[in-house]
């Protein structure tokens, strides 16, 4: 150890420095630290000990994580959402960028031992060194996901990244705000060499010494003509921009900026590269739409921390999904896929057989993972018709996904609840039945709680933890646990129809009827909500979904609300003529074409007259928003989230992003309400109310005028 470098001693925050042979390694946290971010602390000392490593004159210099779980999460991202000037961010830029240029510039051979996450300024820290390990650690990735905050990398990853590997690939992993794996990372260039984990330090020791060094990152020539040629970048240019409209519709401003700072360093050169890069970071930290995706952040980091206390106890859970069909088998790919074994049951072996082909084909999909780990993950299954009673009885956590009827549910959750430990959960995923009607004849009725995952399961990142009546503590604990450790975000509702995003998306889904009705063309209602910011319009959700499955929960809600449930009668219509939406070929819209488009006599199929000339895209839009943050309000001030302030605000934002698509660049319908202000939206609702009929009448967390829960999401 050499004493004179300031922080050689390990201490919380900051960097410190191990010396062998005259090469130093620099460990950028302690192993106390649970997630190493470069904090303004820890990048001041990472500045003075690149200084006096310089003087030093080191041999060689190594760049470590403090563990093999972890490298460098990024900047901080409190740091960044205290910023509101962007003068304030154009410096926080230039002082990154000062530093890796620092570290860039070291007359010595500098390498990134990376294991674990290696994102945003970590990455950005990797590229400014000569040679970068990755080990092929689970917790393994690096990437650049800045513009999933709402901004650009600012610390120089615009300008290194594309003369790396090639602007193509560059831009890959900036637009979109891409991490990749080990394997992908050595594929794209961003790594040299994929090592073990315990044996990472060692290999870059090896390098430090000259000894069997790593093969240069070469790109092809295709690609260098494209990075460094003006025809090259013109091509590029034009096809990325139409990708980002057409995936962002012009909404997110900062895909756009990172490519013109992308291009700009290679047109111009580094100086005005990182003078631009920096600039802009300034720019967007301030902007609402990075507020906006900064604050759904820490909605989703709050959410990982719910079970946290219970996570120990799911080291040997044994599952049974109850089942095969789409869900069931979609679950048992998820838990199978964190190495907890599942027996999935159902009474037919053909409906077995499908959901073994249906884990299969979506396992094939995912390049990334070998052969060997594939077969790894279906052995974690057994399929089974009739389930050995001794496995059974170890089961500790059952999972029903069957078919959403109530009698048939209880009678198959009641022959179970038999066969496994008084102790093991059961869970249903019902998407809306009573939890606590399942619960009321089964044995034992505190371990009952709904579970209720989106489809498709692998993909979609939210569960509704549903508490019935008498679900007990423990029961949500585990099953946040649970649900956090699946990599997926949980949000503890209360056991109303619809539970919660059911509920919100039900009024939304209902007006697009009755602007049918009124006579507005189904193209221009689904434009409206796509404008807004909405993955699909309210007709294609219906047929996504399943017209079948939206006529079964648009019954239990207006059974359960009421006339202000009540549906214009339109999925039933089209339901009796055998037209099920996508599955069927046909529902609202017509696939039997490559695309999709909505069908020709829409309106005489379902009975309908009226028809406009001219659509008014902003009265169809406030229709259908105004519906949502209606019901929103509501479920907030009725507790469905919990009690009524921040924390339910928090969940009902995360639920309408994760579970209905509600646009990240707004934050949440709570966040966007916050933002339209409560006497806004009671004039809109008002208006509405008076022009298209009472299940516009504002709730009265509205209409009372007082400070209430409604709207204001940060008060308790």
């Amino acid at each position: 150890m050499n004493t004179n470098l300031t922080h050689s001693e390990p201490v919380a925050g900051q960097v410190h420095v191990t010396e062998r042979d005259g090469v130093y390694t620099i460990f950028l946290g302690t192993e106390e630290e649970r997630v190493v971010t470069l904090t303004s602390e820890r990048v001041a000392s990472l500045k003075q000990t690149v200084i006096e490593l310089r003087d030093l004159k080191a041999s060689a210099v190594i760049i470590s994580g403090p563990r093999q779980d972890m490298f460098a999460a990024g900047a901080d991202i409190n740091a960044i959402q205290s910023i509101t000037d962007p003068v304030v961010g154009e410096e926080l830029g230039k002082e990154g960028q000062a530093i890796f240029q620092m570290i860039e510039d070291l007359p010595c051979t500098t390498i990134a031992a990376i294991s674990g996450p290696c994102v945003g300024g970590g990455c950005e820290l990797a590229l400014a060194c000569n040679f970068r390990l990755l080990s092929h650690h689970p917790s393994s990735q690096i990437g650049l996901p800045e513009t999933k905050l709402g901004i650009l990398p600012g610390w120089g990853g615009t300008q290194r990244l594309p003369r790396l590997i090639g602007i193509q690939k560059a831009l890959q992993v900036i637009l979109p705000g891409r991490t990749l794996r080990p394997k992908q990372a050595k594929s794209y260039g961003l790594v040299h060499e994929v090592v073990a984990p315990d044996d990472i330090l060692e290999r870059a020791e090896e390098i430090a010494q000259k000894k069997n060094l790593p093969s240069p990152i070469e790109i092809s020539f295709l690609d260098w003509l494209l990075t460094y040629t003006r025809v090259g970048r013109f091509f590029v240019k034009r096809k990325s921009e139409a990708a980002l409209q057409k995936e962002t519709k012009g909404h997110y401003p900062a895909p756009p900026a990172a490519l013109k700072a992308v291009l700009l360093g290679l047109e111009k050169g580094t100086k005005v590269g990182y003078e631009h890069e920096a600039a802009e970071l300034g720019r967007l930290v301030v902007t609402p739409e990075s507020r906006a995706l900064v604050g759904l952040f820490f909605l989703t980091e709050g959410a990982k921390k719910l079970g946290k206390s219970a996570r120990g106890e799911l080291s040997n859970l044994r599952t049974t999904v109850i089942g095969a069909g789409t869900m069931g088998a979609g679950i048992a790919h998820v838990l199978a896929g964190k190495k907890f074994p599942v027996i999935l049951k159902d009474t037919s072996p053909e409906a077995l057989e499908r959901g073994k082909e249906q884990i299969t084909k979506s396992l094939a999909k995912k390049k990334h993972i070998s052969s060997s780990d594939r077969e790894a993950l279906l052995s974690q299954i057994t399929f089974t018709t009739d389930p050995e009673p001794n496995r059974l009885q170890e089961v500790q956590l059952v999972v029903e996904a069957i078919v959403e009827n109530m009698e048939v549910k209880k009678s198959v959750l009641r022959k179970i609840s038999e066969q496994v430990a008084e102790n093991a959960i059961i869970a249903s995923n019902t998407s809306s039945l009573s939890i606590s009607e399942i619960a009321s004849e089964l044995p034992h009725p505190g371990r009952v709680v709904g579970m209720h995952f989106f489809n498709p399961v692998e993909k979609m990142p939210l569960v509704e933890i549903v508490r019935g009546k008498k679900t007990d503590d423990r029961t949500v604990v585990l099953i946040a646990a649970l649900t956090t450790k699946l990599g997926k975000f949980p949000i503890v509702v209360e056991d109303v129809p619809g539970f919660l995003v059911n509920r919100i998306l039900t009024p939304y889904l209902n007006e697009a009827g009755r602007l049918l009705a009124d006579g507005y063309n189904g193209e221009e209602i689904d434009r409206a909500a796509t404008a807004f910011g909405m993955p699909m319009g309210p007709l294609r959700l219906l047929d996504e979904v399943g017209l079948d499955v939206a006529r079964h929960v648009s019954k239990i809600m207006s059974d359960g609300y009421g006339e202000r449930m009540k549906n214009s009668g339109y999925v039933d219509k089209l339901v009796e003529q055998k037209m099920l939406g996508k599955k069927s070929g046909l529902g609202f819209y017509d696939y039997s074409e490559k695309k999709e488009r909505i069908q020709p006599n829409l309106s005489e199929l379902l009975g309908i007259d009226k028809q406009r000339t001219v659509g008014d895209r902003q009265a169809i839009t406030d229709r259908l928003i105004m519906s949502l943050i209606n019901e929103g309000l509501r479920c907030l001030d009725e507790g469905v989230a919990g009690t009524p302030g921040k924390e339910a605000a928090a969940q009902i934002d995360l639920g309408t992003v994760m579970g209905i698509g509600f646009p990240p660049f707004r934050g949440g319908l709570i966040t966007y309400a916050q933002t339209l202000g409560p006497k806004n939206i009671l004039q809109k609702l008002q208006h509405l109310e008076k022009e298209h009929g009472p299940h516009f009448r504002p709730h009265p967390g509205i209409t009372s005028g007082a400070p209430q829960q409604a709207v204001r999401r940060g008060e308790n």
